[in-house]
């Protein structure tokens, strides 16, 4: 059956009659004023192409009808009198004022115009950069107020936007993943894209030169490392921001001095973290033989190995650091030993670096005193199965159990660190060692600079005790008889508590044990 205009238009103005909600209020008017007045317009639950009502006088001198973000001239209305304007909503119409074009003025809205619509993607750009131009396509985009990126990063404000597309730019701090859209209209919502954004991150691709030295300069060469921010080396818990150069396939940093050999990672604004698939390797002193070996203290010791070179300084058991030599090379360093230097590995200081190397083999001193003899060993290079309990706990300061010199034999001592008065950051517990056919407490103890004079007390047992007045820059052993520290038949715990009451100093503890 043919439906003629007429009759669609009578339909249309029955269906609307017939609504009980307006956005404007109808309120009295002279009707036989020649002024154009807007009383009401709706419904505002309409959708883009649904055809609304404008009720009001004078409206057949309406020219035009401005929604926001579109526009609509009186030769497109569907239909105009004196009291009704129906138009159809375009599709670009946003949230906001309407306004009625008269020859003798505008007429705005009193309320605005809203209408339910539902925001669709169909397409984003697939890969970026920070700081580049996204594009989304789709529909009803023009009521999108905000943008959210992964890791919860908005943005509200665009580079352009329509009712089909919309211009993003990426932020700095911008993370790949979906982009999250959300839109206005009668029922406000979200969508979320289907699709990921890869958001662009610095890769390595050569380090060179590899191996190199601490505190030269290492250049990194890759793809989009302008972006990165830090970087990290293997063994060095701070990242490097300084960067002596920067550019997108090159950046150029100086090697921390703690670094290890091992990966470098990039850090982007985004907190995303990038590692190089290639390890880096750091040149450190090596050391291969030890001539004479035992030596006289005074007398010449040749080294031989690699990269020695870079040696800064050798520390001796039992001696400050050396840091003139007789001669150095990359493969021979010749040294004086001092004097009152013990047995024991020697420690090499590396050039520009906080790192150490030890030798393989102990240095052996002729007529140095030897390491004390122990028949049961509490600690040797770290706490003896001899010991059944535990280790830790204290307070007043830390105790390093792997501290590698000084040492008074093997490779370890332990460092402890007094920071509190009556402070006993070493202490061993919870055993049951029986002290049956043994007579006496040993312990050995190296005083660190600014430590001598200062007193500590071995305590058996937490009550027996026996004092010890510290010797700074030399290993001191110490014989105590079992029977001064306690009348038990077994030992439970071993403290050794400063007992100056301020604290401030370091000992080095090593060989610990019953005779």
């Amino acid at each position: 059956m043919k439906i003629t205009n007429n009759v669609r238009l009578l339909f249309i103005i029955a269906i609307t009659a017939s609504l009980s909600f307006f956005a404007c209020k109808k309120d009295a008017v002279d009707k036989t004023s020649s002024e154009t007045v807007l009383l009401s317009f709706g419904p505002t639950g309409a959708q883009p192409g649904d055809t609304i009502r404008f009720f009001g006088n004078n409206l057949d001198k309406v020219t035009e009808i401005d929604f926001t973000g579109a526009s609509v001239s009186n030769s497109d209305f569907v239909s105009q009198s004196k009291t009704e304007i129906f138009v159809v909503v375009p599709e670009a119409t946003e949230k906001g004022y309407v306004t009625l074009k008269t020859p003798s003025g505008d007429i705005v809205s009193k309320t605005q115009f809203n209408i339910g619509i539902a925001a669709v993607v169909s397409s984003i750009t697939s890969v970026a950069r920070p700081g580049e131009d996204v594009t989304i396509t789709g529909k009803y985009l023009n009521w999108v107020t905000s943008v959210t990126f992964n890791d919860g990063k908005v943005v509200t404000t665009f580079v352009s936007q329509s009712i089909d597309q919309l211009v993003v730019t990426v932020p700095v701090d911008a993370q790949t993943g979906t982009l999250v859209l959300a839109y206005g209209g009668t029922d406000s919502s979200f969508v979320e894209t289907t699709d990921t954004l890869h958001v662009t991150l610095p890769m390595i691709t050569g380090l060179s030169p590899n191996p190199v030295k601490h505190a030269d300069e290492l250049t990194i060469t890759g793809t989009d490392l302008d972006l990165a921010t830090k970087v990290y080396f293997s063994g060095v818990a701070d990242a490097v921001t300084d960067f002596v150069s920067q550019s997108a396939t090159q950046l150029v940093v100086k090697v921390p001095a703690a670094t290890v050999n091992g990966k470098i990672t990039l850090e982007a604004a985004s907190g995303v973290k990038t590692v190089s698939s290639m390890d880096l390797q750091v040149l450190l002193p090596a050391v291969t033989t030890m001539s004479p070996n035992p030596v006289d203290p005074g007398a010449d010791l040749t080294i031989t190995g690699t990269n020695l070179d870079l040696v800064s300084s050798i520390l001796f058991q039992n001696a400050d650091p050396v840091t003139t030599f007789e001669s150095q090379s990359a493969t021979q360093l010749v040294v004086k030993v001092p004097d009152g230097v013990t047995e024991g590995k020697i420690t090499l200081n590396v050039l520009n670096s906080t790192l150490t190397v030890q030798s393989p083999d102990i240095l052996k001193i002729n007529g140095a005193v030897p390491p004390p003899v122990i028949a049961l060993p509490f600690y040797d290079d770290a706490i003896t199965s001899n010991w059944n309990g535990w280790k830790g706990g204290g307070w007043g300061g830390s105790a390093d159990y792997a501290n590698t010199a000084p040492v008074r034999e093997g490779d370890h001592s332990i460092k402890i660190d007094y920071v509190g008065g009556w402070g006993s950051p070493l202490q061993l517990g919870g055993a049951s060692v029986s002290t049956a056919g043994y007579s006496t407490f040993k312990i050995s103890l190296y005083g660190a600079p600014g430590s001598d004079g200062k007193t500590v007390q071995v305590v058996i047992n937490s009550s027996g005790s026996q004092s010890i007045t510290i010797v700074e820059g030399k290993w001191t052993d110490y014989s105590f008889p079992i029977s001064s520290l306690t009348s038990a038949s077994a030992i439970t715990d071993i403290w050794l508590q400063e007992t100056t009451g301020s604290g401030g100093f370091t000992v080095y503890v090593d060989d610990i044990g019953l005779n």
